[in-house]
């Protein structure tokens, strides 16, 4: 987190209009970056059940499709628990 706060102390130095940054702007850019794993990550579902229906019984098909599915889900897990791991060691180290 202090590399992160470095590199946001970087832009204090920059003449750009609005380039003040602290530990709020950083929770913003977590913010944004979390919403757009989760509409990337509910798009990337729908794909993979569309793929899934259209399928015909194509075992093959229907493997691949459930595999998708499976490692989507797997990384949402990933992505989740590495949210509550750096929460959780932020709030340790913070006080």
């Amino acid at each position: 987190m202090k590399r992160l706060y470095y590199l946001a102390g970087l832009l204090d130095n920059s003449n750009l209009p609005g380039t003040k940054a602290d530990g709020k702007t950083i929770d913003k850019i977590f913010a944004l970056v979390y919403v757009i794993l989760g509409a990337l990550a509910v798009l990337l579902f729908v794909v993979a059940g569309l793929r899934y229906i259209t399928a015909q019984g194509d075992p093959a098909k229907i493997a691949q499709s459930k595999m998708r599915l499976l490692h989507i889900a797997v990384g949402l897990v990933i992505a989740a628990l590495a949210v509550a791991i750096v929460n959780f060691v932020i709030t340790r180290v913070g006080n």
